[in-house]
């Protein structure tokens, strides 16, 4: 008998009077023991299966059909109450917008005991040291802001497994994590599914985990499942489709990496000197011991005018925090000159941020959220506004008879879409991208490397391009600095 099955499901978005199927009359099982992966382009309702199945979903999103059995249970029938006392402890789920599932105003340490109180703390540290921390002790007693997106997603995760629940559904589960730390979480995972036979829901656009790490998986597409297999070069879809997408955009639109490219002189157009940050909190409220910990270690980079730089780095080692501090968003020391000057406009740099559900106003339309900059920045009239935010959302790939719809409504990859539109229609002179490909499937964020390309070229637009993807760096940037422990080390 399998641990899960799901009958014929059919979810709905209920916007302008309208219903939009996002999931549409799916069906799949999960036996006990077994990895099922299950992949898709960004929007074709992965995230919103996994949801489903843990009822949390958003608001106005609704179960139009079907039915979803646990463990000789129907869910579908359960109140609220009844959900609760499965959640955790019968099925761990791992969210993709990792900040929005931690509370930022309880130390990590109370959120993983909140999960399953009666745990000793040598277990807790236990799990932590074997997701990649170091100094988990630290960890325990840090807030959410004080980590990087990387290292909450391990958090999330460890609140996952703490119950030893008998499912473990993983949304995006690497996509913020570097090579190392994705390997370390996938064998911590792998050895957990061996050990206690926990099956496993793996939802990731990432191919090669897809094949390596699952039995079998399924492809979806606009809702649907369209197929099952158990090994992506066999897939006929994502043959035909996402790897034809790639190869068409690599050959029509992108400039090989070796080609030749005009040299011209280079003048400073960033330039950062002995940049450090701190960060300070107290163990007991106001009253309590300051504690510091150094983030950035006297940082010196210079980026060049028409130059694509990469910064790279393990999870945790500086990267965000040297961006907020470009940005003027957090408290620094050291120099950092824009131009030659150090007073910096808001609409110089802009910003593509790790997390764009957070990065973005809920209760706004994705139409009004792009042209917000224009107005306040005074760029164009009013009539032509709304012209603008339709070229710059098909230029990300998003269509504009969307745009009246929330945020809420869209899927992590189409949500970073949103952010990356947003952040290039005040045309700014630099332009941050902190993981701007992370949540992003194979295809997509191909295309998105291509119009960052194009930008490039046809509006000298120039990028700091953070990333722990060396394929993507390698191939978009014209140098890249390496970061450790909050320095530049190569």
């Amino acid at each position: 008998m399998a641990l899960l099955e799901v009958k014929n499901l059919t979810v709905g978005i209920k916007s302008d009077n309208n219903i939009y199927k996002a999931v549409d009359d799916i069906s799949f099982s999960i036996k006990e023991g077994e990895i099922l992966g299950l992949t898709g382009e960004s929007g074709c309702g992965k995230t919103t299966t996994a949801l489903s199945i843990t009822n949390l979903l958003p608001l106005n999103f609704q179960i139009l059909n079907g039915e979803i059995n646990f463990n000789g249970k129907s869910l579908s029938s359960l109140n609220e109450k009844e959900h609760c006392s499965i959640r955790g402890a019968e099925i761990g789920m791992v969210f993709q917008e990792v900040r929005q599932a931690l509370n930022p105003l309880m130390k990590i340490g109370k959120q993983i005991t909140e999960m399953q109180p009666s745990t000793e703390e040598n277990h807790t540290l236990e799990i932590l040291k074997s997701l990649g921390f170091e100094e988990p002790q630290k960890i325990l007693d840090a807030y959410p802001h004080q980590l990087s997106r990387g290292m909450c997603q391990r958090v999330l995760l460890a609140i996952a497994v703490i119950r030893r629940p008998k499912l473990i559904l993983a949304d995006e589960l690497s996509s913020a994590l570097d090579d190392e730390s994705q390997k370390r979480i996938l064998s911590f995972l792998f050895e957990m599914n061996q050990k206690y036979k926990t099956a496993i829901l793996i939802i990731s656009h990432d191919l090669s985990i897809i094949q390596n790490f699952c039995n079998r998986f399924l492809v979806m597409h606009c809702g649907k499942i369209i197929e099952e297999s158990s090994n992506v070069d066999k897939s006929t879809y994502l043959k035909e489709n996402i790897y034809q997408k790639i190869n068409n955009i690599s050959v029509s639109s992108f400039v090989p990496p070796n080609s030749p490219i005009e040299i011209k002189p280079k003048t400073p157009l960033l330039t950062i000197k002995n940049v450090s940050n701190t960060y300070v909190s107290r163990s007991f409220g106001l009253i309590g011991k300051i504690k510091r910990k150094p983030v950035l270690k006297n940082v010196n980079l210079e980026l060049q005018q028409g130059e694509i730089f990469g910064l790279s780095g393990r999870s945790g080692c500086g990267k965000t925090t040297l961006a907020r501090c470009i940005l003027g968003l957090i408290n620094y020391n050291g120099e950092i000159i824009l131009e030659g000057k150090n007073n910096l406009k808001h609409n110089q740099i802009q910003m593509v941020f790790q997390e764009p559900g957070a990065s973005l106003n809920p209760c706004k339309s994705i139409g009004w959220l792009l042209e917000e900059p224009l107005v306040i920045h005074n760029l164009c009239p009013a009539n032509e506004r709304a012209q603008k935010v339709d070229e710059m959302l098909l230029k990300v790939g998003i269509d504009p008879s969307n745009k009246k719809r929330r945020i809420h409504e869209f899927s992590g990859g189409q949500k970073q879409r949103i952010c990356i539109a947003r952040a290039l229609i005040l045309k700014p002179h630099l332009l941050i991208a902190d993981e701007a490909i992370s949540s992003l499937d194979v295809s997509t964020g191909a295309l998105i490397l291509n119009l960052f390309k194009e930008l490039h070229e046809t509006m000298g637009l120039n990028i700091l391009f953070i990333s722990h993807n060396k394929d993507a760096v390698e191939y978009l940037c014209d140098r890249v600095a390496m970061m450790k422990n909050g320095e530049i080390c190569s």
